[in-house]
């Protein structure tokens, strides 16, 4: 223990240091895999009855990963896959057969999720759709169970361990892990009783909870013109003028049989759900459903044998309410959510029926889940009877992993070093998983207080990395505090007058939600910012803000953009601009402005509605007609375009590209499945008629976040020359 914690500290010295003398890395190298600063672990996961950790990691800072697991016991981490090396003709992909497009295929992502059986004895997951499974104790190879063209999905263990449940063409199917049969659980059929999009075990084992959804679901073409003839497959996604589908719980027996279905909630079907949670002794099930307007949400309690279900909480908010995260106590009598009820994510619990409600936290900070950018996991009450969670208590900047009592009392700080550490205590609690970073260090895992991943290459400690100042500033419009961060440019003094100003460069990050302003290496999107890192070095400061809509700032900052995207958020990055006028050594006629998605999104309405501030900008995957957005996260912000056409109006750029003045770069993956390409091509049509000069790039291959060596080297290359040109 006293050798790992001086290798800790050693490192942490060497970190320390980072800001050594030399030039910065070229883009070439900080973008050519294996990244320098390594990949994170992922998916950290528990076994239920075993005190077993397993996550997702590349150890060489590629981009595939492969499955480990950590025993606390003796203090051993495995690897339990290689998959990168197997390979089956059965599995190559359309692309891979393309004559065209197999010159240009995407780096290969390897495992995206696993499950643990409760004695923790197994994992399984799927690769290239079929299922596998393998000891975590790394006796055995994984073993492949099937091999078919139709996909497996969710699979999950039985409470025994004996059976292994998926999804298969949209049913329910269980495997004998013993004998190998294969049963058909249910036949839904999606005009009756749905489409399956969730299930569980009972904690007997003895039957499966379901939850279906029924209605039209929208397909939209996703066309790729890469290969030798151009495809369109279809994909299920909303646009912003959908309703939500009709969902409706059901039971139905392991072994099959006739389903069960639970009462409709109280909302009525058609409704944004959850995932139902079975209570641990089986007896009730909570379901946290929210309205189709999006302005109250309930935590509901089903009886399991008879189905009749109360309300638990119920929260309401005028502009849209925060989703709760729920979880049972140990004994099945309580239920633990957390709700923005006095304006802050605070913890509560209560009876299922919806009395006694209690309140465990309270003040001018939050206990939330956090999944966009870093992961922080939600509150977990564990069989110890602590209620484990993490927040944003001692700093806005920091996040720290804490336990309390169920009275409220004995509230306990349980992470030791500053930064963000996201916390995630086994189901016993007796053994805590911590995700931990500093200003200088990346994730890495660390369980009981020993470090199990080393992420970052050898060579990390070598890149100038720039200095950074945490600042806050009034926003332009109704002067809220907003909190940042400076990067520095090499010889830069943020106190210090110059005789020749420095250009400055506005970042700003995506999700609309999330936060960038951390004490953490990589803060928002690891990508990012490195290349924010690389402007330094020619010579830019970087101001990364946490502007209206960012999580760790209470309800009404959070729904600060509602009815109005691109309103106060726009007004905070102004307020930024303010502040480094205030500097006196910055020139403010060399300005520029970037970001991808949300952040893409921003620099537009800043270049449209503030013609005049920003010198030049480049908009990454840009959000340019809400219209074009899923139903979800748009009608949460602006209602329907039927309902409020102005706010969409005003909150659109395109609406507003007439104004342009200065040089913008619009860039776009050609298959981004998440902000639709038609958005940048619409822009780009509405500017060609309106006579603007503008420039635009498209990358045929890249989703929503380019994940390609050479993009991300091109991408990057031309936004910085782009800054170059227009702003030294």
């Amino acid at each position: 223990m006293v050798h790992s914690l001086m290798r800790w500290l050693c490192l942490l010295f060497t970190l320390g240091a980072l800001h050594a003398q030399g030039p910065m890395w070229p883009l070439e190298r900080l973008y050519t895999r294996p990244f320098v600063w390594g990949t994170r672990p992922d998916h950290l996961t528990w076994a239920r009855k075993a005190p077993i950790a397993c996550f997702l990691w590349n150890e060489e800072g590629n981009r595939f990963l492969d499955l480990y697991c950590h025993h606390p016991a003796t203090n051993r981490r495995l690897r339990l896959t290689h998959l990168a090396t197997l390979k089956d003709d059965f599995w190559l992909s359309p692309e891979a057969l393309d004559s065209r497009r197999k010159n240009y295929l995407m780096p290969e992502p390897g495992l995206a999720s696993f499950t643990l059986s409760d004695d923790g004895s197994r994992a399984a997951f799927l690769y290239k759709g079929d299922l596998f499974t393998v000891p975590t104790d790394a006796s055995a190879p994984p073993f492949r169970w099937t091999r078919t063209k139709a996909p497996e999905a969710a699979p999950r263990f039985s409470p025994n361990g004996k059976l292994l449940a998926t999804l298969r063409s949209g049913q329910l199917h269980t495997l004998d892990l013993t004998t190998g049969q294969l049963w058909q659980v249910t036949d839904f059929t999606p005009t009756t009783e749905g489409a399956i999009r969730f299930y569980d075990w009972s904690p007997t084992g003895s039957e499966f909870l379901l939850l279906a959804t029924k209605g039209a679901t929208r397909q939209l073409p996703l066309p790729n013109y890469s290969g030798q003839f151009v495809s369109a497959p279809p994909f299920n996604r909303s646009v912003a003028s959908d309703e939500p589908l009709e969902a409706s719980l059901y039971l139905i027996p392991a072994a099959g049989g006739k389903p069960r279905p639970l009462k409709p909630a109280p909302l009525g079907r058609k409704l944004w759900p959850d995932s139902p949670l079975w209570s641990p002794d089986g007896k009730r099930i909570a379901w946290t459903v929210i309205s189709p307007d999006h302005k109250k949400q309930q935590i509901l309690a089903y009886d399991a044998a008879s189905g009749d279900v109360t309300i638990a909480a119920e929260d309401n908010d005028e502009r849209w309410v925060f989703q709760s995260a729920t979880d049972w106590s140990p004994d099945s009598s309580r239920l633990l959510f957390n709700s923005e009820r006095d304006g802050f994510a605070h913890l509560y619990t209560v009876t299922p029926d919806g009395k006694d409600l209690k309140q465990l936290t309270s003040g001018r900070w939050e206990t939330r889940g956090e999944t966009t950018g870093f992961t922080c996991y939600d509150p977990h009450w564990r069989d110890d009877n602590w209620i484990y969670f993490n927040s944003t208590e001692a700093s806005t900047a920091q996040r720290h992993f804490y336990r309390i009592r169920p009275d409220a009392s004995a509230k306990e700080r349980l992470s030791p070093t500053g930064g963000v550490n996201c916390g995630l205590a086994s189901n016993d609690g007796a053994h805590r998983a911590l995700m931990q970073a500093t200003d200088a260090q990346p994730f890495d895992l660390f369980l009981d207080g020993r470090r199990v991943t080393q992420s970052p290459r050898p060579e990390f400690a070598s890149v100038p990395w720039p200095k950074t100042e945490f600042v806050a500033f009034p926003s332009r419009g109704d002067k809220a505090q907003v909190k940042a961060k400076l990067m520095f440019p090499p010889g830069y003094d943020p106190r210090a007058r110059s005789a020749k100003p420095y250009p400055a460069i506005v970042y700003v990050h995506g999700a609309g939600i999330a936060t960038s302003v951390l004490e953490q290496w990589g803060s928002y999107q690891e990508l990012r910012s490195v290349f924010n890192a690389w402007l330094t070095a020619r010579g830019f400061v970087v101001l990364d803000l946490d502007y209206r809509g960012s999580t760790g700032y209470g309800r009404d900052w959070r729904t600060g953009v509602y009815l109005h995207m691109g309103g106060l958020d726009l007004d905070d990055v102004l307020g930024g601009v303010d502040y480094l006028a205030s500097l006196g050594n910055i020139d403010t006629k060399r300005l520029g402005i970037w970001g991808v998605s949300y952040g893409g999104f921003m620099t537009n309405m800043a270049m449209f509605r503030s013609p005049d501030t920003f010198r030049a900008g480049s908009g990454w995957a840009s959000v340019n007609d809400w219209e074009n957005y899923n139903a979800g996260y748009t009608q949460q912000r602006l209602n329907t375009p039927k309902s409020n056409p102005e706010a969409y109006r005003r909150s659109s750029p395109i609406t507003f590209s007439g104004n342009l003045k200065n040089p913008l770069l619009i860039i776009h993956g050609m298959v981004d499945s998440n902000v639709l390409f038609q958005d940048a091509v619409q822009l780009t049509e509405k500017l060609i008629h309106e006579g603007k000069s503008f420039e635009h790039f498209y990358y045929p291959q890249e989703d929503h976040g380019f994940v390609r060596d050479e993009t991300l080297r091109d991408a990057f290359r031309r936004t910085g020359e782009f800054f170059e040109r227009h702003l030294k």
